[in-house]
């Protein structure tokens, strides 16, 4: 078969199409339904190094504090850090499930993290987000003061420069998303169909010209 025989084939069976396709977005729908809404507020957090008197230290200090944003990114989510916040929220809830609903980035040219946390209400989504990157910063400057007198490291120190808003609409479920699934599964489920009805379809038709005595 070529592409012009499947497309008569499709359009032989365009009813079959339409129908998956519109159970398929029918489904996706009721998913967005019953989906419990959640909301994803984002604070912004630069980290830089202080202390530093010639061009040379200057170089050195930015190079250390890139070096550290990686272990500054785990230290996001521990409990050292988590413990504070699930205090300043007072929720009944663990460090490791308020862990789970925040993400933690960092840039590969930068010293910028973005801090990103989800939740049910748009208010403690923006409150818990502000609370980790305060939390982060008093952890990080903490740690670096004592490597500071330890071994002369430069003195690191975290500003909050995009802190987290109150969200208007939900970061998910994302709406077109799960109707663009629906589409391309109720899409996927038509081709099945058509496929395994004209192959039954192509079987019945040679059973009935192999019968004996049929022409």
């Amino acid at each position: 078969m070529d592409l012009r025989d499947y497309l008569v084939l499709v359009a032989r069976n365009w009813i079959i199409l339409v129908v998956t396709m519109v159970v398929g977005l029918a489904a996706a729908g009721v998913m967005i339904l019953i989906a419990t809404p959640k909301y994803e507020s984002t604070a912004r957090v630069v980290f830089t190094a202080h202390d530093v008197n010639s061009g040379q230290d200057l170089a050195y200090a930015g190079n250390y504090v890139q070096s550290r944003m990686q272990t500054y990114k785990n230290l996001a989510t521990s409990p050292t850090v988590m413990g504070p916040v699930v205090s300043t929220l007072g929720e009944d809830e663990s460090t490791e499930h308020l862990a789970h609903r925040t993400t933690v980035e960092v840039s590969q040219i930068d010293t910028i993290m973005t801090i990103a946390v989800k939740d049910e209400s748009a208010k403690t989504s923006a409150k818990a987000a502000n609370a980790v990157a305060a939390s982060l910063i008093g952890t990080v400057t903490k740690i670096e003061s004592n490597r500071t007198e330890v071994q002369g490291s430069p003195t690191v120190e975290g500003v909050t420069i995009g802190p987290a808003h109150v969200e208007s609409s939900p970061a998910s479920p994302n709406k077109s998303l799960y109707l663009l699934a629906g589409l391309l599964v109720g899409l996927l489920i038509s081709v099945v169909v058509i496929a395994v009805r004209q192959v039954y379809v192509g079987e019945g038709v040679n059973k009935a010209v192999d019968v004996p005595g049929s022409s």
